[in-house]
């Protein structure tokens, strides 16, 4: 049998944890990845910091960490403008491995990553996940893929929608990995691939609103407690058939960007910046944030009603009409800011920390660092007695490359059970600015820092347990796979431990080949609409 893959075939499964698995496995519910493992090699995999979706998947698809690639976020405030953006494909500055390959005269294609709008030009395919507009009519790669995946799947989502009704929602989940197994398949027999990717969200989505009901006390805990352990196992007979159609001369991959854990209290780290003369408003927060609530379960049922009658133009025309509002209360809270009198605030999904350069001079940076690091980490939460900030770190001790400019000035990362409140959330869950530090959050389950990888196929070591492999490893791994040279831009290496003596003796793992590094320069974020269409889409999934 030959040392070296034919082909590679990834599998994301969107925040999976060993957490949830290793239970799974004792209890024989997961054969199809059992029988994974014991041919291959597998381990915790740590994500990014801070370990959320559009930067870890970014560091899994590009080889690099974020200070080379530039995505630091879901979002990112632009410092002239002071306006909240949706990051995008188009802002990072590293090609991912589809592409790569592509250019090397390998066939490639990739489904549901998140962060691949604008989708890559390459002999294959790109079908962009999350973080892609809705109303963009020409967003896949090649145009025409899409027409073709909607006569015979409906239409194109990264995952189920979001239901007020928590049985149909995990039903939803359900049938939304049998749809993305059915479409994985059907893209794997369409064209001939060496590399593919298919990225799983339900495991993320099922976590993320579920995590609660695993608790004996919770009151749904007798029909919905399995929740997550359902969607796992449904995972599992997708991975079966995936296995069997990918054939014995690929390597197969499982990846997931994070892992997951329970969700208990947010803190409302601009709140604490204001009580600390670190962050002022012009207005009102309370007034401010309550400009837009969410529709009550009612108006929900009644507007999916509507769905199933309205024509496709006047559907279109309110989703748009939505979407615009969306964009606005990203930049809510910006808005209210001081810009004159405000040292910094903090804006995306992951609790970064902006200084605002027109209050603070080159020199000041260090002193409010600091004042920062001291300040928040000894919160301690009077309700719990934790500390809800387990790391406070500048981006210069924590990133290194070209794109760290453009990352928050000071990255937290709260520890168990706790994550930031943001700002926009307040105002689409309708739950009030909180008036003191702490409030609850409409998740039970969060991220936390070490997913899942997994490797097996030709010239890979059975049974081998890794115990120090990174995000941006996984790429150079598979690179080595597939018998190709590892670029010279690429911050993560090979993973050697994950395969066999004898594939290491006839292939020694090399220094970075140095291939060409065409397309490393940044382009200009999409626009506008673009950004209004993706807050649509994101609260419509529930992820907003």
């Amino acid at each position: 049998m030959s040392m070296t893959a034919k082909r590679a075939v990834v599998v994301g499964w969107d925040g999976a944890t060993f957490d949830i698995i290793k239970p799974l496995l004792a209890a024989g519910r997961m054969p199809h990845l059992a029988a994974l493992l014991a041919r291959g090699a597998h381990g915790l995999l740590c994500s990014t910091i801070p370990p959320v979706t559009p930067v870890a998947w970014t560091s899994f698809a590009t080889g690099t960490s974020p200070g080379r690639h530039g995505i630091f976020d879901a979002l990112t405030l632009d410092a002239a403008s002071h306006e909240v953006r949706f990051v995008s494909a188009a802002m990072r500055r590293v090609p991912p491995i589809w592409k790569l390959l592509s250019d090397r005269g390998r066939p490639s294609g990739a489904v549901n990553v998140p962060v691949t709008w604008p989708p890559d030009a390459v002999d294959g395919f790109v079908i962009p996940g999350m973080f892609t507009p809705t109303h963009i009519e020409d967003f896949t790669h090649p145009p025409e893929i899409r027409a073709a995946i909607e006569a015979q799947f409906g239409t194109c989502r990264e995952s189920p929608m979001l239901d007020p009704d928590p049985a149909k929602y995990l039903h939803n989940l359900l049938n939304g990995v049998d749809a993305r197994c059915e479409l994985t398949l059907w893209l794997m027999a369409r064209q001939p691939l060496d590399y593919f990717c298919s990225v799983f969200m339900e495991s993320d989505r099922v976590q993320h609103f579920f995590w609660g009901y695993r608790d004996p006390a919770h009151p749904r805990h007798h029909d919905l407690g399995q929740a997550i352990e359902a969607v796992y196992e449904r995972l599992d007979a997708a991975l079966g058939r995936i296995v069997a159609a990918a054939g014995p001369d690929t390597a197969v991959a499982i990846v997931s960007d994070h892992g997951a854990g329970p969700l208990t209290r947010s803190i409302f780290l601009n709140k604490w910046l204001i009580d600390n003369d670190l962050l002022v408003l012009t207005g009102d927060l309370g007034r401010t944030l309550a400009g837009r609530r969410p529709a009550s379960g009612l108006r929900r049922l009644v507007a999916a009603a509507a769905k199933a009658v309205l024509p496709d133009s006047v559907i279109e025309a309110r989703r748009r009409t939505k979407s615009a509002a969306h964009a606005r209360i990203n930049n809510l809270f910006s808005s209210i800011v001081d810009w004159e009198r405000s040292a910094c605030v903090s804006e995306g999904i992951a609790g970064g920390i902006f200084f605002n350069p027109a209050v603070v001079a080159a020199a000041d940076r260090a002193g409010l660092t600091a004042r920062l690091k001291e300040g928040l980490l000894g919160i301690v939460d009077p309700d719990t007695g934790a500390h809800p900030f387990m790391a406070v770190t500048a981006r210069e001790e924590l990133y290194d490359g070209p794109a760290v400019a453009g990352a928050p000035d000071v990255v937290t990362l709260c520890g168990p059970g706790y994550q930031v409140l943001v700002p926009h959330e307040i105002a689409l869950y309708g739950q009030g600015a909180p008036t003191g530090l702490f409030a609850g959050h409409k998740w039970s389950g969060r991220h936390e820092q070490y997913g899942v990888f997994a490797l097996a196929g030709p010239g890979v070591a059975a049974g081998v347990e890794l115990a120090d492999a990174n995000m941006p490893d996984v790429t150079p791994t598979l690179l080595y796979a597939l018998g190709e040279a590892v670029p010279e831009h690429m911050d993560g290496r090979v993973l050697a431990k994950a395969f066999a003596p004898e594939t290491l003796a006839a292939r020694p793992v090399a220094a970075a080949a140095g291939a060409a590094t065409a397309g490393l320069a940044g382009v200009a974020a999409g626009g506008d609409d673009g950004a209004a269409a993706m807050a649509e889409e994101l609260s419509d999934l529930g992820y907003m």
